[in-house]
């Protein structure tokens, strides 16, 4: 999977970029009308940040840890979701690892767990309109590898079938606070991973 995400790269090229006129359109995403009329959500942070996010982010595995079901379904929406990625690229961090973290993530909502690192993690995906950038996962839970937690917008344009077929996808983080993330556009996945993601 790692030649993988270094196709990725190649397809968006690495910071800084300089996002073409011609590209803009496609990578622009429109805040949501509830979002609009909310404007303490910090949800907006994501929004603000969206041009840097695709000018300077590090390309990386993401792994879903919860979406809105609407997501999974063909529909016209757009919604919020949460991701559990590593920024540390020298770490060759497998999806599967990912994948075993955020199903450990998610075991915690609903929970009342008395250990002071993961009581927040749990209220904030039990409660679905916290938003993070950047949370830092518990050593508890991922003992050898630094990984961060980011809510997240996905936007049926980026994505193959124009849904989610997948929990693990590449996606572009900003390496500095805030630590915005958003599924990689689908414009720019090799072939080989839109075939597998939309299996």
């Amino acid at each position: 999977m790692s030649d993988v995400l270094a196709e990725c790269v190649a397809k968006l090229g690495d910071p800084p970029r300089r996002v073409a006129l011609w590209r803009r359109p496609y990578l622009h995403v429109s805040k949501p009308a509830w979002l609009r009329q909310n404007p303490g959500d910090k949800l907006t942070t994501l929004f603000d940040h969206l041009p840097q996010v695709y000018s300077e982010g590090l390309i990386v595995w993401g792994h879903i840890i919860q979406a809105n079901v609407l997501m999974f379904k063909p529909g016209a929406d757009n919604c919020p979701g949460e991701l559990v990625y590593c920024l540390d690229r020298t770490r060759h961090v497998q999806p599967k690892y990912l994948q075993e973290l955020a199903h450990s993530l998610f075991r915690l909502k609903g929970t009342r767990p008395e250990d002071a690192e993961l009581a927040p993690i749990a209220d904030y995906l039990t409660d679905e309109y916290i938003r993070v950038f950047g949370l830092k996962v518990p050593r508890s839970i991922s003992h050898s590898v630094p990984c961060r937690i980011s809510t997240t917008y996905f936007v049926r344009k980026h994505l193959p079938q124009r849904r989610l077929c997948k929990p693990l996808m590449p996606i572009v983080v900003l390496p500095e606070k805030p630590h915005v993330a958003m599924p990689l556009p689908a414009r720019y996945w090799p072939k080989e991973l839109v075939t597998w993601w939309s299996e």
